[in-house]
């Protein structure tokens, strides 16, 4: 999946699962208690020290998180590795993956993540913006520190905007695809190093 999969949080304090308040606010709002029916949450490309840390979890609510870099305390390298017959999950979160995937693989695991969806589960993605100033300072500095840290085999970055993603889930069969920019951490701008803000979509079959 490439550089940066492990979650480091200087590289992803902008995003959702860096801040205790915007979990709060997507427990809230995607996962609320169901005692007949427990809760499930699958965190792609997470870690045990993002959204499953800042996480009060409603009891009996069963977080997975898939992630193929080690010590991250993954339950599954990929989502493509759950069981056929897996129940399914209420609440996605893809939160600064789709950077790392070109756009087939991308493609190929949006549509596999729309099927994991059960009932009125929402798909909830948070991406880097690549618009605007800063973003394009990113995608610079990004470029520029995979070729350093590996000449050999530098990461390729596939920056996604939050027009053609939007794009890319109503393609895909997503009919209600909502903006929920009002989850973004409420931090002090410029970030240590300086980072955009993350677009935050979610998607409902």
């Amino acid at each position: 999946m490439g550089m940066g999969f492990g979650g480091s949080s200087v590289f992803n304090m902008a995003s959702p699962s860096a801040s205790a308040a915007s979990v709060a606010r997507i427990l809230r709002d995607y996962v609320e208690p169901a005692p007949a029916r427990p809760r499930r949450i699958l965190d792609v490309g997470g870690t045990r020290a993002g959204f499953a840390a800042q996480a009060s979890l409603p009891a009996q609510t069963q977080l997975v998180i898939a992630n193929p870099e080690p010590g991250v305390g993954a339950d599954l390298p990929y989502a493509e590795d759950l069981p056929g017959n897996d129940p399914g999950f209420d609440l996605i979160m893809l939160f600064g993956v789709m950077m790392y995937l070109p756009p087939a693989e991308l493609r190929k695991l949006l549509a596999g993540l729309r099927d994991r969806l059960r009932g009125t589960g929402t798909l909830l993605i948070a991406e880097p913006d690549p618009e605007g100033v800063v973003g394009r300072v990113e995608i610079a500095a990004k470029t520029v520190y995979a070729l350093v840290k590996s000449l050999r085999t530098p990461t390729r970055f596939h920056f996604h905007t939050k027009g053609e993603t939007e794009a890319l889930l109503r393609e895909l069969g997503f009919t209600s695809v909502t903006s929920r920019e009002d989850l973004r951490p409420r931090r002090p701008f410029p970030l240590p190093p300086p980072q955009p803000p993350y677009f935050i979509l979610a998607a409902r079959r």
